[in-house]
């Protein structure tokens, strides 16, 4: 059987580090939280630097496409949905709950596109 050696190397580091956070926390604790609140402070500032540049680089194009989408998608539909059938004052709940609504035609969305391939070509079995 392979033993793996990674699990009593990580324990040892980390009994160490602890050990050393537990001295230093006795004799002195002021270099303590300054060493920890510069390791918070450095972190914080690598995400940020991540987060903003190099993260922005990466998804600007993807996000810039999808909130185009989003933009025209609600731009087509927004006409359509903003007319909203109103119930009058007038007729009572008894009649509304007997009286079955209609089903509404369904209509395929026109937003989506066929898009046509080879189908003309036959494939040539040769190569398989």
């Amino acid at each position: 059987m392979k033993r793996s050696y990674r699990k009593p190397i990580f324990y040892t580091l980390v009994s160490l580090a602890a050990f050393y956070l537990i001295i230093q926390l006795f004799t002195n604790p002021g270099g303590l939280f300054t060493s920890l609140l510069l390791i918070v402070g450095g972190a914080t500032v690598f995400y940020l630097i991540f987060r903003y540049f190099i993260q922005g680089k990466i998804g600007a194009k993807t996000d810039a496409r999808y909130s185009k989408a989003v933009k025209q998608s609600k731009k087509k539909y927004s006409a359509t949905s903003s007319a909203k059938p109103t119930i009058s004052p007038i007729t009572s709940s008894r009649d509304r709950a007997s009286s079955k609504p209609a089903a509404p035609k369904r209509k395929a969305p026109s937003h989506l596109t066929v898009i046509e391939g080879k189908k003309g070509k036959k494939k040539n079995r040769a190569f398989f």
